[in-house]
């Protein structure tokens, strides 16, 4: 039995191996090969005689023997059928990969540390990359020829110009969209759910190598790069709403442009008369957030298997460490992002729902997903909301670089906080329903009669969130607004986030209006309409006494979650088609997992929660120079605990942030 292979040690910080394939005619072949060193310094032209190979582990164990120097190497059962589909029958291949080509052994995290850093390199200096998919399948051959399908419009010399074959290409992904009714139809699903594309070491592997080098490969099938580029173009083109291929290919998709404005003289240019809305200038912060969903196994492969391409776009950031903490290694990189963007828009994306204890509470745990933009909770940054007047940002750190020091004023406190929307994820489908009509597009959702326990499930939320925005409507109530408008339109504003489409949809019919009247009923005069809904068999007695005695009884012998919804529905029109019954709905959910808080200076507002360490009386309402939105501080020894960005109705525009600014206080984030 051979002995288990052990890794030479590199003899220079610029040396790399490079696996040398040995040919079998048989598949069915044992693998052997052999690894040589070759330095990074003899390929300055990026020629290397050399295929990298990217691919993902699939958290699977190295478990299956290949013959090494000799001796006997364990690599993943995905690697191994990447080496036995790119063997050559005749000749030998030279590869380099990854989990053979460094040691992966514990002892080696100093050669780990000096190769991840030079991973860019290796992948741009490449004769080309193998983007490993992993083996075919039926449903794999079909999205792969459709694949080729759109990308092949591009081809076409009968179109004269650009803009012609862009307008084509988008009519090609728009037929094929139309014949899609729900995603397990979606014939791209087999490609764009591979695993392969939610990984974070495969990122960068593809970003940095040159479009024409790169070759897809599943199984035996080959498809140039440049061709998914064009066909994921079309499918952005066409918003192509099934699968996930937004999720596999935004992050790919961005970085290349950034990449490609680098490396090509005009090509900015060029990408800015694109009528798309390509951002062609590096920004750290979107490059982070924007990572946060790919997976990795090493959490601190989030910012190390980046670096190759941040050294490509001339963004400083630390070298790999694996002897650092993840802690540590997260906020080194908000440091350099903030240095380097030059703005505090990456606060805006430090509250999640579940953060590591040991994060100073102004950095991200960039190992969680995060909100992405459709969450009503996202921090909203360089849109709407102008807290701080549009001032530009002023920071500096600590010594220890644990304190991020920023610049504001505090404006007010939280003294209540009321209980939070609860989460709608659950009957998110039936919420679609009821709001579905009122978008903005006009397109109505269609209706599928939910089964007893997601409708069960539906009363129980609907009553939650009925009794949640009842006590918001009830709070709100509680003093004259600061701003000198009624409570009422002050929260009509605040519940919609003061965003023009709920402003919009508030007005509609006067559907706010009805709404906001139903939900300041007494509880007697709710529960009348509810019996009216139901159909009791007579009429609800008009007389106070025996009206009362009918109702109380009536109200015993109807679930409570029923009673509510007959109660709205009866209220607000009985038909969930109605104006005003989705108006309800849909503040449902836009405010879920937000609460509701009422301020010293008697302004209210929402801010996320549940969170890890949700606000409460006492914390206190600070409007930071640089930040769009106010932010919930809570006082700590040596300064503040950033909680999350807030919505305050009053102080969003620059109504609070002082004309002379030598009044602004020093605040510092821990």
């Amino acid at each position: 039995m051979p002995d288990q292979y052990y890794h030479t040690p590199l003899q220079h910080s610029r040396h790399i191996r490079v696996l040398h394939l040995a040919p079998a005619e048989d598949a069915a072949a044992p693998i052997r090969c052999q690894l040589g060193t070759i330095s990074l310094d003899d390929h300055l032209e990026w020629d290397g005689d050399y295929t990298a190979l990217s691919y993902s582990w699939d958290a699977q164990i190295p478990s299956c023997e290949i013959g090494c120097n000799g001796d006997s190497l364990l690599v993943t059962a995905n690697c191994e059928a990447a080496l036995r589909e790119l063997r050559d029958p005749s000749e030998t291949t030279r590869l380099w990969i990854d989990s053979i080509c460094i040691d992966q052994s514990r002892d080696a995290v100093e050669e780990r540390n000096i190769q991840v850093a030079l991973m860019g390199e290796i992948y741009k200096c490449a004769k080309g990359v193998v983007v490993w998919l992993g083996k075919s399948d039926i449903r794999m051959r079909r999205a792969l020829d459709l694949v080729m399908e759109i990308a092949s419009v591009a081809d076409d010399s009968t179109m004269e110009n650009r803009r012609q074959k862009q307008r084509r290409l988008r009519e090609k992904a728009e037929e094929i969209s139309n014949k899609v009714q729900r995603d397990s139809e979606d014939p791209l699903g087999a490609l764009f759910n591979r695993s392969w594309f939610h990984r974070m070491w495969t990122v960068q592997e593809v970003t940095l190598s040159w479009l024409d080098r790169i070759t897809l490969r599943c199984g035996n099938i080959q498809v140039p790069w440049i061709q998914l580029a064009i066909a994921v173009d079309a499918l952005k083109a066409a918003k192509y709403k099934w699968g996930r291929w937004k999720e596999a290919m935004s992050l790919q998709q961005q970085l290349a442009v950034y990449v490609l404005v680098r490396r090509y003289t005009g090509a900015k240019v060029l990408l800015d008369d694109n009528p798309g809305d390509l951002h062609n200038d590096p920004s750290a912060f979107t490059i982070l957030v924007n990572a946060r969903r790919k997976k990795s196994t090493d959490p601190r492969d989030k910012i190390f298997a980046l670096c190759g391409l941040f050294k490509e776009l001339e963004i400083p950031f630390p070298a790999p460490n694996y002897s650092r903490p993840v802690e540590d290694v997260y906020r080194d990189a908000v440091i350099s992002c903030i240095n380097y963007d030059k703005n505090l828009y990456i606060l805006h994306h430090a509250p999640s729902d579940r953060r590591r204890s040991d994060l100073p509470s102004w950095v991200p745990d960039l190992a969680e997903d995060g909100w992405d933009e459709g969450d009503p909770r996202y921090g909203i940054s360089r849109a709407r909301f102008t807290a701080s007047g549009r001032q530009s940002a002023k920071w500096s750190f600590s010594e220890d670089g644990l304190g991020l020091i920023l610049e504001g004023k505090f404006v007010d406190r939280i003294i209540f906080r009321a209980d939070p929307m609860p989460n709608l994820d659950s009957v998110a489908d039936e919420i679609e329903y009821l709001v579905g009509s009122s978008s903005a597009s006009g397109e109505s959702s269609k209706y599928r009669d939910p089964d007893s326990d997601t409708l069960a499930e539906y009363l129980r939320l609907n009553h939650r969130g009925y009794s949640v925005l009842k006590s918001w409507v009830e709070i709100s109530q509680w003093s004259k607004y600061p701003t000198g408008e009624s409570t009422k339109e002050a929260l009509r504003r605040t519940l919609g986030n003061d965003y023009p489409k709920n402003n919009e949809l508030a007005a509609k019919e006067d559907s706010f209006d009805h709404w906001y009247n139903i939900m300041t009923l007494g509880e007697l005069d709710t529960a009348a309409r509810a019996m009216e809904r139901v159909g009791s068999g007579r009429s609800v007695p008009s007389q106070p006494r025996e009206r009362e005695i009918y109702l109380r009884e009536a109200m015993k012998r109807v679930p409570q979650e029923q009673l509510v919804a007959f109660a709205l529905g009866a209220a607000l029109g009985a038909a969930p088609g109605d104006a005003a019954f989705r108006f309800h709905s849909h503040i449902m959910a836009v405010s879920q997992k937000k609460c509701f808080f009422f301020t010293e200076n008697c302004y209210f507002g929402t801010a996320a929660d549940p969170l890890p360490v949700s606000i409460e009386p006492g914390d206190r309402i600070a409007i930071i120079r640089g930040l769009d939105m106010p932010l919930a501080l809570r006082p700590v020894e040596g300064g503040y605990r950033f909680l999350t960005h807030v919505y305050v109705h009053g102080i969003m525009y620059g109504e609070a942030w002082p004309k002379n600014e030598d009044n602004l206080e020093e605040i510092i984030l821990l």
